[in-house]
């Protein structure tokens, strides 16, 4: 049976078949639309060690720790405001106000890295392959707008 923790320097531990395996983190493997199957657990070299079918399988403590360790993993703030947006060489830094609080970010290409999800969401993929949503365009204040402003070019504000 595996089992999960965090050791006292608060890293994720596996613990499978008798064997520990220190400093490992959990990926969601295809179809995401089944979030608690198929989740990896992989080393620090990104070599799968464990392959859990459902966090079902998972007992008490083990399953709490998976569960909040995906969340904190795959967690996609909503950006609330856009405080700066700038761009420097093919980046743009972005510093925004979100559901968890001021955060600052980078991404490459606006075409590869901001999406519409529909008329009036978006979202946007930073350099390190995190996730950020904007609920509703249209509930941006006018200060945010004028950031958003900048990605200037029709693809961008003829979606709005």
């Amino acid at each position: 049976m595996v089992q999960l923790l965090r050791n006292s320097d608060n890293v994720l531990e596996a613990y499978d078949d008798g064997k520990k395996h220190k400093d490992v983190r959990l990926i969601r493997l295809f179809p995401l639309t089944m979030p608690e199957q198929y989740i990896s657990v992989r080393s620090d070299t990104d070599e799968e060690l464990i392959m859990i079918a459902d966090l079902s399988l998972l007992e008490g403590e083990s399953r709490r720790v998976a569960e909040q360790e995906l969340q904190r993993y795959y967690m996609t703030p909503t950006i609330k405001r856009i405080i700066s947006l700038d761009q420097i060489g093919c980046e743009w830094l972005w510093v925004v106000d979100s559901s968890n609080g001021i955060m600052n970010f980078r991404t490459s290409e606006k075409y590869e890295s901001v999406h519409p999800l529909s008329l009036v969401s978006w979202i946007l993929s930073d350099i390190e392959g995190r996730r950020f949503i904007i609920s509703n365009i249209h509930e941006l204040d006018e200060s945010s707008m004028k950031q958003w402003e900048k990605l200037n070019n029709h693809y961008f504000l003829d979606k709005i």
